[in-house]
């Protein structure tokens, strides 16, 4: 049997609606030589369906003998890949058109361990968070480099780097032989609850040095039932979505690091109770710890409870740090009587649209984008130019060009008043200290004159500084609408 050069793994559960644009934009590539493995973890027959209609030789489906937790769907699925070369998707997640033909030009002779990529990020107009739909950010980099793995663990365990500068399987491909690894050193690949994120240390150790790429490869989804959403923002008014997740976690023994507090704080949670775990596990001899009071300060600045829950949220906090006095005493000082802040609403969509911080940042709906199928095509046209769009493209690009120039002109101009007020301000202070220097020598002046039985300057002085202040305030001399 061919081994095909890479496995595309979909792990699915009750997403029939955007499994299917998933797969669509998997099926579209200017590439042959890979498979598309689908995890479906026991849902009803409309995911099966969906395969079914697309008839496509190249997909291999799966269904789960039961409901699993999410890390187990997952590892069930990558259990079936028999890719030399392994990458995740969601099934509400895309490949752009030329990801895997990029990835083999970046993989010859299978010789990176690892190769990640930054991804394109799109919330589809069902996100069940108000107002943060229909977005779509297009990284615009082109760099590759080699990282070492140790050095991005450090960083991202020391919050100095995102955790998207893991190589995770949901933003990587990975050579076969690591994952085997994975397996002999944890017994699993996925043993974590938080399987992308604990997959991105684990790889970086395994791996030891890795591809890192700038152009994205695949764009990152989020729709009406995400986990991510559910669990992290809108845990306890998800439905069922949280409480099932959270639910197949307990009773198949994926549970959380008793030393990292179990609270909707992203990302800086998820991120130290992937590592903690990893490095219990997998890498416990590098000299590498997570900052616990750093750890607790983010943890209750970016808290997402009620009022009601606070209390429970910051004993919680205490509990997680109960294996040291010195902690709790510490957290009792400086934080334990923090006043409860409503969690300001989640901003995926940000408020200007266009082209910044190295990113085009677009309506999805004005280039008549309305899932993750449409967004990978619109990525790729992005990234090869406007020879590559239609009219209405073409002037929907223009717009989000047109509102950057705008964003540009009004910083500015922002910045201009801004160093206009900052010098009118130092010639305020300069005028004040020379009005101060002045009255120490009228004083100095009038006590000797008093000394000497003469007459007094107060007076005189008194109305030299009305005079004064009636020219420097603020407005003197400008002409009114009358004038």
């Amino acid at each position: 049997m061919t081994v095909p050069k890479f496995s595309v793994v979909i792990p699915t559960r009750e997403r029939a609606e955007t499994l299917r644009f998933a797969l669509r934009t998997c099926l579209d590539q200017m590439f042959d030589d890979y498979e598309i493995v689908v995890s479906d973890n026991f849902s009803t027959p409309a995911t099966r369906a969906v395969v079914d209609e697309l008839a496509s030789p190249r997909v291999r489906y799966f269904r789960t003998p039961e409901p699993l937790a999410m890390s187990r769907n997952w590892e069930f699925a990558v259990e079936r890949a028999r890719g030399e070369y392994v990458t995740v998707i969601g099934d509400d997640d895309g490949l752009l058109p030329h990801a895997l033909a990029e990835l083999d030009a970046l993989t010859p002779n299978n010789e990176p361990k690892a190769v990640r990529w930054e991804m394109g990020f799109y919330t589809w107009p069902t996100i069940a968070l108000p107002g943060q739909g229909d977005y779509l950010r297009v990284p615009l980099g082109t760099a590759v480099c080699e990282r070492d793995g140790t050095e991005t663990i450090r960083a991202v365990a020391g919050f100095a780097e995102p955790y998207t500068e893991l190589p995770m399987l949901y933003n990587s491909a990975v050579r076969r032989d690591v994952l085997a690894e994975l397996r002999r050193r944890a017994g699993a690949v996925f043993p974590h609850p938080v399987p992308d994120v604990y997959s991105g240390f684990a790889v970086a150790h395994v791996a030891g040095r890795f591809l890192s790429c700038e152009r994205p490869v695949s764009v990152s989804g989020l729709s009406h039932a995400s986990n991510g959403i559910a669990t992290l923002f809108n845990r306890g008014r998800a439905g069922t979505i949280d409480r099932e997740f959270f639910a197949l976690n307990a009773t198949q023994g994926l549970r959380h690091e008793p030393t990292v507090p179990d609270l909707p704080a992203f990302p800086a949670v998820p991120v130290a109770d992937a590592f903690t775990f990893a490095k219990r596990v997998l890498f416990p001899e590098l000299p590498i710890a997570v900052d616990r009071k750093e750890l607790t300060r983010r943890c209750v600045d970016t808290l997402r409870v009620s009022e009601t829950d606070w209390p429970h949220a910051l004993a919680e906090v205490r509990r997680a740090l109960s294996d040291s006095s010195e902690l709790v005493k510490w957290f009792e000082a400086e934080l334990g009587a923090t006043a409860y802040r409503e969690p300001p609403p989640v901003a995926l969509r940000p408020a200007e649209l266009g082209f910044y911080t190295g990113c085009a940042h677009l309506s999805a709906a004005a280039f008549g984008v309305s899932d993750v199928a449409g967004a990978a095509r619109l990525c790729a046209r992005v990234l090869a130019g406007e020879a590559e769009m239609n009219s209405h493209e073409r002037a929907a690009l223009e717009l989000h060009r047109e509102l950057s120039a705008a964003r540009a002109a009004a910083g500015s101009t922002e910045a201009a008043l801004h160093t206009a007020c900052a010098a009118e301000r130092a010639e305020r202070v300069r005028c004040a200290a020379r009005i101060d220097q002045l009255e120490a020598q009228v004083r100095e002046l009038d006590a000797r004159l008093r000394a000497e039985r003469k007459w007094s300057l107060k007076a005189p002085l008194r109305a030299a500084k009305k005079l004064f202040a009636k020219f420097t305030r603020p407005g003197a001399g400008t002409p009114t609408a009358s004038a």
